[in-house]
Order: structure tokens, then C-alpha cells, then sequence
């Protein structure tokens, strides 16, 4: 797995020469494939190849678009990157609803801890109500306490105005850090032999990625927490400038913990995916679930 995120904002030409990530302007910049884990690119004036998508593909590297908003609409997922992905799939299809309700439950616990954490980090009040809240999420989550602890949450964060639907800075960067977390989560469940489209609890025809949707639930919160660190709701009018669209791709270089080890966001949702995929194979019955921490870049000794 690569470490470097690249992020592509001006008009380039990206290409592959001796194993080479190549970028092309007045003066061209290199980079070995091994090293890169994803690259967003949000200039649409950028020019490819075929071969560079390829080579990318084969790489395990997550490939970002951007819309003319430059918001994250698409991403190139590597295909057959694992070598039993019948075997896999098969056992996704074959999964029982109490086993589906079960893990649903976990996820949906976890990302109600992680945004207590993240109110607690931040020094605001709610942090008590939503860990209550947790005990009283059900198998399966029938009673929906995941959408009455984010109503509260997010209270709590911007308070009883805000809404989700509003057109403003806060929801613009809110949507492109999920949808940086959420290509990394789908890139990820590919190399692990699942299939994207068949979720826990998201079912919807016309998702391709309903399990990312459910996976990059626990991770909703450490977007949260930086977004609450570095936006206010003073400035909800302004545009989501090129420097801020950076901050928010380093996310991904954020760590997270998971079993009292601190660890890089792409390595979280590895654990997470792996996890999920022993759980369908009855080898396990607890997901590897990632706890939101102080906000902090990966250190690579």
C-alpha cells in the first residue's frame, strides 16, 4: 500500500515512463507508483492515457474526478485484485439477516462513540447523551438511533438551524471529505474480494457502493472534527477555496485507532474490510472498527 496522495489542480499531463507516476508542466515531477496510495484529480483540463488508468488499476491506486464544482464524483477501482472473489461473493449473497443485523449494530454504535469523541474533543456539550444513546442501539438498528443521535449531533456542533440540505460551505466540505473516505473504503473492499454494491444495511438498485456507505460510517466523525476545527458557520457563504479542498484530501493522512494502535486511515479501513470479510466466513464475529482521536498526521518511522 502507497503512502503519497496526490492532488492534481492545474492543467497537467499525467503519464507512466519506468514505472513512474509522470506529471507533466513546465518542469515535469516523479513518483514511483509503489509509493502513491490514491490521486485526486480536480482540474478538468488534465489529460491521461489509457495506459496511465491501467497502470493505476493494476496498483491498487484509487483515482479520483472531480465535477465542475470540484467536488469528488468518481473513482477508478481496481477489478480482480483478489483471487477468490467468487468465494467471497458467494458468501456476501449468502449472508444471513441476523448476521447482517448484528454487524449493522456494531457499526452503527461505533460511529455514534466516534461522535461523542468528536464533541468531547472539541469541548462542546452532548458527548454523554449520544454515549447513552449507544445502549440503546438494537440488533439491526430497528429503532433508528442512528439518525436521531446525528439530528442531535450535529445540533450540538452548528446548532438547531442547521440542516444537512442547506447550501453552504460547511455541507460542501462535509460532502468532499466523505466522498475522499468513501473512493479509499471502495478501493479497499475491492482488493479484499467483496463486492461493492451489495451491502449490510444499504440495499438501494441503484448504489454501486452500498457497502462503502455502510463502512465509512464510524469514519463520518474524524471529517466532522476537522471540519469543526478549521470552518465556522460565520463564514457559511464563502467558497470552498483550493487550499481548503487540500485540507480536507489530508484527511487521508490522518490516523484513527483501532485496538489501542494508532493507524493511518487507509490502514483502518483495510482492518475494517478484512474484518467484515472473516465475519461473512464465520471466522470472526466482531468488526475491526476504527475510534476517532485527537486530529493528527501519520508519522512513518
Amino acid at each position: 500500500m502507497g503512502f503519497r496522495n496526490i492532488k492534481i489542480d492545474g492543467s497537467r499531463k499525467l503519464s507512466i515512463k519506468n514505472q513512474q507516476l509522470v506529471i507533466g508542466a513546465e518542469e515535469e515531477v516523479q513518483f514511483p507508483l509503489e509509493d502513491i496510495n490514491c490521486i485526486m484529480i480536480e482540474n478538468q483540463s488534465v489529460t491521461l492515457s489509457a495506459y496511465f488508468l491501467q497502470k493505476a488499476a493494476e496498483m491498487g491506486i484509487a483515482v479520483y474526478v472531480c465535477d465542475e464544482k470540484h467536488l469528488p464524483n468518481a473513482v477508478l477501482l481496481p477489478m480482480v485484485r483478489h483471487s477468490r472473489h467468487f468465494k467471497i461473493l458467494k458468501y456476501q449473497m449468502e449472508a444471513g439477516k441476523p448476521l447482517q443485523k448484528r454487524l449493522w449494530q456494531q457499526i452503527v454504535v461505533q460511529k455514534i462513540r466516534n461522535q461523542a469523541l468528536c464533541l468531547k474533543l472539541s469541548g462542546l456539550n452532548g458527548a454523554e447523551e449520544l454515549l447513552a444513546m449507544c445502549r440503546e442501539v438494537k440488533s439491526g438498528d430497528r429503532t433508528n438511533v442512528e439518525a436521531k443521535a446525528a439530528a442531535f449531533y450535529f445540533r450540538c456542533m452548528y446548532g438547531l438551524g442547521f440542516s444537512r440540505g442547506d447550501d453552504h460551505v460547511i455541507n460542501s466540505a462535509l460532502n468532499y471529505g466523505y466522498a475522499v473516505i468513501r473512493g479509499l473504503i471502495a478501493r479497499s473492499i475491492v482488493c479484499y474480494g467483496l463486492e461493492p454494491s451489495i451491502g449490510i444495511f444499504h440495499h438501494s438498485e441503484l448504489n454501486q457502493f452500498n457497502l462503502a456507505d455502510d463502512m465509512i460510517e464510524p469514519f463520518r466523525p474524524l471529517v466532522d472534527l476537522y471540519v469543526l476545527q478549521e470552518f465556522d458557520m460565520a463564514e457559511a457563504d464563502s467558497v470552498l477555496s483550493p487550499e481548503r479542498k487540500r485540507g480536507l484530501f489530508g484527511i487521508i493522512n490522518f490516523d484513527m485507532d483501532v485496538k489501542g494502535e494508532k493507524r493511518i486511515v487507509s490502514n483502518c479501513i483495510d482492518k475494517l474490510a478484512a474484518s467484515y470479510s472473516s465475519a461473512l466466513q464465520e471466522k470472526r464475529t466482531e468488526l475491526e472498527l476504527p475510534e476517532l482521536i485527537q486530529l493528527q498526521v501519520h508519522s512513518y518511522e
